[in-house]
């Protein structure tokens, strides 16, 4: 194994500054391990200095900031995890009443709803034949609980 040349670090140095001293051209011209640095120590200084990166890194404190956010997301996300979950059950129970109420109601609704014809409009007036106040009483409930659920749901986005 050969030991590498005594001036080829003086050799790259001065190739990478272009800084050359006679004695050092010289030597260059006659050591085949300095010529070859000579060569190559160009190119690999403007290789080393290129940026590869399309983009330039964020900075640190952008970064921890980011992380820092991200955290507190997830702590509150796991904090109003039971209230979603009260959140989805509050929809099941209104979706069950309604289905509830439209099952025990189906037939007199369906003919409430084929009464909406001027003759048997006036007809039903006279006879004041209607729905339960109970059936009212529900449907209003029902209907109440729907319209705060709504606004619950979508003033709680932001």
């Amino acid at each position: 194994m050969t030991e590498a040349c005594r001036h080829e670090a003086h050799v790259r140095r001065a190739a990478a500054e272009d800084r050359w001293i006679e004695a050092l051209r010289e030597h260059a011209a006659t050591c085949p391990d300095c010529a070859a640095a000579a060569s190559a120590t160009p190119f690999m200084t403007r290789f080393s200095r290129i940026d590869e990166r399309q983009t330039k890194l964020p900075d640190p404190a952008v970064l921890w900031l980011k992380a820092q956010l991200l955290r507190g997301g997830a702590i509150a996300e796991r904090a109003t995890r039971p209230l979603n979950v009260v959140q989805i059950v509050a929809y099941l129970a209104v979706a069950a009443g309604w289905a509830a109420v439209l099952t025990w109601k189906w037939n007199d609704l369906r003919h409430w709803i084929l009464g909406f014809t001027p003759a048997r409009f006036v007809q039903a007036m006279a006879n004041s034949s209607s729905l339960s106040l109970t059936f009212l009483l529900t449907v209003v409930i029902l209907a109440s609980l729907t319209v705060m659920l709504a606004l619950h749901t979508i003033l709680a986005e932001d």
